[in-house]
């Protein structure tokens, strides 16, 4: 008996014949869950202020909206935002350690056991912002407002500070 050795057109058929079964599987499968986070706004700015009057300042203009939004992840499933910053406050050569800028949150819409919380920004680790539960029929998304505070103190350098900070979304 001699065996044939399998051709091209011998594998390609087997690996088209393949496709129908993987396909049914994956119409089986579980939509993706999918995650979003909404800011308001990109940046945060702090006004000028004496430091004797104002020890502690608040950011100008309105709090940031935060919107967590889910789908297609259970209604038991628990997510959580936290937020980390990729440093400390910088101008040129000047820091302001990024630890002296803190949040207060105020939840806005959310279904029992989901809430935002208060905060310290930090580079070292990502802080909670928030925790919820997945629920595709609920009517708003968690929502909530952070305002930003920074210790404002004479020994800071005068000069523009900026830093990034990340905001992540994320389901076990």
């Amino acid at each position: 008996m001699t065996m044939r050795k399998p051709t091209l057109l011998t594998i390609l058929l087997l690996i088209l014949a393949a496709l129908p079964l993987l396909s049914e599987r994956n119409a089986e499968a579980a939509p993706p869950v999918n995650l979003q986070i909404t800011l308001s706004t990109t940046a945060v700015t702090f006004p000028d202020q004496d430091p004797d009057l104002f020890p502690v300042s608040q950011q100008s203009g309105a709090p940031v909206q935060v919107i967590l939004s889910t789908k297609n992840l259970t209604a038991t499933a628990p997510y959580s935002c936290s937020v980390i910053a990729r440093g400390d406050l910088m101008s040129g050569t000047s820091t302001i350690p990024i630890a002296n800028v803190t949040w207060t949150a105020v939840t806005v819409a959310a279904d029992p056991g989901e809430s935002f919380f208060n905060g310290t920004l930090s580079s070292a680790a990502p802080v909670k912002v928030a925790q919820g539960y997945g629920n595709d029929s609920r009517k708003t998304p968690l929502q909530g407002n952070l305002t930003f505070f920074i210790q404002n103190l004479w020994s800071y350098e005068t000069g523009t500070y900026s830093q990034t900070v990340d905001f992540t979304i994320s389901a076990p």
